[in-house]
């Protein structure tokens, strides 16, 4: 097997492992994939349906109705800018900050915890080579039309 297999492979095993571990939290809680997707996108800072449809790779209308539903039941809010009324934001609500501790993966602690075992130079090693991965395919992906 090719090393790029082998790195495939590698993405699709953690991909699997974390929304294995999503999943469990989700359940928990009554979100789906994408409706934690979508709160993720808004976790640090508001954004625009836009920007929030551009990030998780799912239509802007896909986008809206998630956000419909997540407005509908108290996660997230449509805001008006103050400087131009056409530009609605889309921001975290309390209840987010009231559940966070059922969103597990939303916490520094959570990958504190699932990579306690690993000694210092081996989660330097694993930034490195995320960091270099990272970087190589983002220029890739800006290199195609």
């Amino acid at each position: 097997m090719s090393r790029a297999m082998q790195i495939g492979n590698s993405i699709r095993k953690l991909t699997k492992i974390f929304n294995t571990t999503m999943g469990k939290d989700l359940k928990e809680i009554g979100l789906t994939t994408p409706q934690i997707a979508t709160i993720g996108q808004v976790y640090f800072e508001r954004k625009t349906i836009g920007q929030i449809s551009e990030c998780t790779q799912l239509s802007y209308s896909t986008v809206s109705g998630i956000i419909d539903r997540l407005e509908r039941d108290g996660w997230l809010e449509r805001v008006r800018d103050e400087s131009d009324r056409r530009i609605v934001w889309i921001k975290r609500t309390s209840k987010i900050e009231a559940e966070k501790e059922k969103l597990h993966f939303f916490q520094e602690s959570f990958y504190e915890n699932l990579l306690a075992d690993l000694s210092p130079e081996e989660l330097d090693n694993i930034v490195r080579s995320l960091d270099l991965l990272t970087t190589y395919l983002e220029k890739k992906v800006e290199e195609k039309p």
